[in-house]
C-alpha cells in the first residue's frame, strides 16, 4: 500500500509531520513566525498586522495545532491524494495544493477583516482577533476533496463516520455545505470553516482554470 504513495505526497507527509515536532520543541517562535495572521487591522492606526510576514501565507500550511490535527489532514492528503498526483502530474498537483492553500488563508483573511471593522477599533475583542493565528493544511485538503469529487463523481467511499457507501460528488456537496452552516452559525469555534470553503472554490476555479474533465467512471 505504502509503494503506491506518489512523490509529492510522500514528501508532503513528510514535511508536515517533520514541521509538527520541530515546532513543539518552541511553539511560540514557531507560531509567532509562521502562522497565518490576518494582514489587515482595520480602523487601526497600523494599517499593517505587525504579526504578518508575507510567507506566513504558505508556511501556515505545514503548522498544526495538535496531533489530531496534524492526523486528520494528512490522512485526507494519504487518501486522495496519490490519486490526484498521478491524474494531474507532480508539478500540476503541487501547485494545485499550494495555490488552494493560499485560496483559503485569503477568504478567511477577508472575512476576518470583514468582522474586525464592524468591532470597536483597538477593543480588547478586536485585538483578540488580530492575534489569532491560523494554522493547519485544511484548506489545502478541502482542495483536494473537491477535486476528487469532480474529477472522480461516481466513485463511492466508505467513511469512518458515515455508515452506508457515498459516492464522491454527494459526499463534498454535504461536506461543503455543513463547513458553510458551520462558519454561519458559529459552530466549533477556533475551527476556520471559512477557509474550508476558500479552499474548495479556489480548488474548483482550478480545475476549470488547469482545463481538468470530469470522470465518470468508479
Amino acid at each position: 500500500m505504502f509503494d503506491r504513495i506518489t512523490p509529492v505526497v510522500k514528501n508532503l507527509l513528510i514535511i508536515n509531520v517533520v514541521v509538527f515536532f520541530i515546532s513543539n520543541l518552541n511553539d511560540q517562535f514557531f507560531y509567532s513566525n509562521f502562522a497565518f495572521f490576518n494582514p489587515i487591522l482595520p480602523n487601526s492606526e497600523q494599517l499593517i498586522n505587525p504579526n504578518f510576514k508575507f510567507w506566513q501565507i504558505i508556511s501556515y500550511m505545514f503548522m498544526h495545532g495538535s496531533l489530531g490535527h496534524l492526523f486528520s489532514n494528512m490522512f485526507g492528503l494519504f487518501i486522495f491524494g496519490s490519486t490526484l498526483e498521478t491524474y494531474m502530474g507532480s508539478r500540476k498537483f503541487l501547485i494545485y495544493y499550494l495555490i488552494t492553500g493560499i485560496g483559503a488563508a485569503l477568504l478567511n483573511s477577508v472575512l476576518n477583516t470583514y468582522e474586525m471593522n464592524q468591532m470597536i477599533a483597538d477593543s480588547q475583542q478586536y485585538w483578540r482577533q488580530a492575534v489569532i493565528p491560523m494554522v493547519g493544511a485544511s484548506g489545502a485538503i478541502f482542495g483536494i476533496l473537491v477535486a476528487f469529487g469532480f474529477l472522480f463523481p461516481n466513485v463511492e467511499l466508505m467513511l469512518l463516520f458515515f455508515p452506508v457507501p457515498i459516492k464522491a460528488k454527494y459526499f463534498v456537496v454535504l461536506y461543503g455545505a455543513y463547513e458553510l452552516y458551520a462558519g454561519a452559525a458559529g459552530i466549533q469555534q477556533g475551527v476556520a470553516h471559512f477557509a474550508h470553503i476558500g479552499g474548495l472554490i479556489t480548488g474548483l476555479v482550478l480545475l476549470k482554470f488547469f482545463g481538468f474533465n470530469q470522470r465518470s467512471y468508479k
